[in-house]
């Protein structure tokens, strides 16, 4: 229902193993909500480097990857066990991607191997990046039973089953894994 607002609000702190926050951890509620198809975003190249270095997007979502620096770009990576290269661009272009399935997708240039950065797909309306304090919030969560899931660059990551029936306030912590 367009403009509804169930009002819960799923926030707290991430934590990696050794208590330290988990900055830009990745955090969503899977369950029976699935994520409305399409959506639009878009991760820039600037001073040879993505920005934002991690985003996480509902499936079927459109990543607009232009390129900002006054040199040529090329974004590869694999994806849904298929690799997409999108070719070398100069400034002042942009390509784009569609990411039909949930999943991991690691950014690359191949011109610049020091360029590298993470998308991950998720199929909840559900999720966010933590701040770089580790902190989340997720706003108007309808009430039910979740997975909660984190996934942090590191290869740290979490689950957990959570309900929901109002605002719930969360420190994670993750442990060593497989994301």
């Amino acid at each position: 229902m367009a403009g509804f607002s169930y009002g819960s609000e799923v926030s707290g702190k991430v934590q990696l193993s050794q208590g330290r926050s988990a900055g830009s951890a990745v955090v969503y509620l899977e369950g029976t909500e699935k994520a409305s198809p399409g959506g639009h975003a878009m991760v820039d190249q600037r001073e040879r480097t993505f920005i934002p270095h991690i985003s996480v997007v509902s499936v079927g979502t459109k990543v607009d990857f232009p390129n900002s620096d006054p040199f040529y770009h090329n974004v590869f990576a694999d994806y849904d066990a298929k690799r997409f290269d999108l070719g070398m661009y100069p400034k002042g272009a942009h390509k784009s991607q569609i990411f039909p399935k949930p999943g991991l997708v690691v950014l690359m240039c191949s011109i610049h191997p020091e360029m590298c950065a993470y998308i991950l797909v998720v199929d909840t309306p559900y999720r966010a990046v933590a701040d770089r304090n580790g902190q989340f919030s997720i706003p108007d969560v309808k009430p039910g039973r979740y997975t909660l899931k984190v996934w942090h660059e590191s290869g740290q990551i979490d689950s957990q089953p959570i309900d929901v029936q109002g605002n719930q306030q969360l420190v994670v912590h993750l442990h060593r894994g497989r994301g």
